[in-house]
């Protein structure tokens, strides 16, 4: 239990996350509940929702299960509703799902791609702010996006739909600190590096893509998907009770090079 003058750092908070059935959704889910919030765990796949539930309830957490498609903004109005139902006003929004397409920019169906990823990465976070809004304000919470070092900086094979998609979660989070400050909203992002995912799993079975991304990370190795916790913590508790707009890398020191 992460623990500050003897109380968990986010006592008596509602934490919703996206794309909380796996990989770093589900790790930041696990660590909000550690951290003493009520978490609600939404995706698009209800069998590993459960399971990352499972998981926290397992631990003396407490947690609840919805399906999202993030890309939905009807079913980001349902789920909204539902997270009332179950658990009250949202204090912590964590806006972490998405998704990844590789190719190069002009082949057949480009377009396509640009939509998908744009419907998810980009969409669905304003989607999913717009509904939980109200209840946002009501709680003076936060917002935490899933931005990516590709908020920075382009990488060879992905899509220029990806890179494009979380340079706007970026500017998104800092156009939205700007605009809700006045409600006693903050929104931060963290930037992920190359992180220990199952999207990341065919990048890190190509060893020339390994190779590029080691040459570049001083750390030396890929980072853990449990490794988000830690920052999505400190950002949605009052520790950060005076940082908002900031898009934070956990990335090994990728950028610094």
């Amino acid at each position: 239990m992460i623990e500050f003058n003897g109380s968990p750092l986010l006592d008596g908070q509602v934490a919703v996350v996206t794309g909380a059935g796996q990989g770093m959704g589900r790790e930041i889910a696990i660590g909000l509940a550690a951290a003493g919030a009520k978490v609600v765990v939404a995706d698009v796949n209800m069998q590993t929702t459960e399971e990352t539930v499972a998981l926290i309830t397992q631990q003396g957490g407490t947690a609840w299960s919805v399906l999202w498609d993030v890309s939905d903004p009807d079913q980001a109005k349902q789920a909204a509703i539902r997270v009332h139902e179950l658990a009250g006003d949202a204090s912590i929004l964590v806006n972490n799902a998405g998704i990844h397409r590789r190719g190069q920019f002009g082949e057949d169906g480009h377009l396509d791609t640009w939509r998908e990823v744009m419907a998810v990465n980009l969409d669905g976070i304003m989607y999913g702010i717009t509904a939980f809004l109200d209840q946002l304000k009501r709680t003076q919470g936060n917002i935490i996006n899933l931005a990516s070092i590709q908020s920075f900086t382009a990488a060879p094979n992905f899509t220029t739909a990806y890179a494009a998609s979380k340079g706007g979660v970026a500017m998104l989070t800092k156009s939205l600190a700007v605009d809700l400050a006045q409600h006693g909203v903050r929104v931060n992002a963290i930037a992920p590096g190359f992180i220990e995912t199952p999207q990341t799993a065919v990048s890190r079975a190509n060893p020339d893509r390994v190779a590029f991304v080691m040459s570049h990370t001083p750390m030396k190795r890929a980072g853990r998907a449990d490794e988000m916790a830690g920052p999505a913590v400190f950002l949605a508790s009052h520790l950060a009770s005076f940082v908002t707009g900031v898009i934070l890398p956990v990335d090994g020191g990728f950028l610094t090079l």
